[in-house]
């Protein structure tokens, strides 16, 4: 069963999303601009608690990678290379 978090920061919007088994189980999304390095944390544990699924349980982390802000871009990129790197 595959456990995918999804990251989502080249537009405006800033999305997280857990699927498990290609089936979206939770969705949290900042629709406020430039809200991207403050609220995503928050959205990942938002989801992942939402979906039953601790961060441990995750495969894979999937990121956006543009055509966006690079700022935006870069939050999404870092968050998703630090949980990948922390949780083995």
């Amino acid at each position: 069963m595959a456990k995918l978090l999804l990251l989502e920061t080249a537009t405006d919007v800033c999305s997280v999303a857990v699927s498990v088994d290609g089936h979206l189980r939770a969705l949290a999304e900042e629709l406020e601009a430039n809200r991207h390095a403050s609220v995503l944390t928050l959205l990942v544990a938002q989801c992942c608690r939402d979906a039953g699924v601790q961060l441990s349980d995750l495969d894979a982390v999937a990121v956006s990678r543009g055509p966006g802000s690079y700022t935006s871009l870069r939050v999404g990129a870092s968050t998703a290379k630090g949980l990948a790197y922390a949780l083995g």
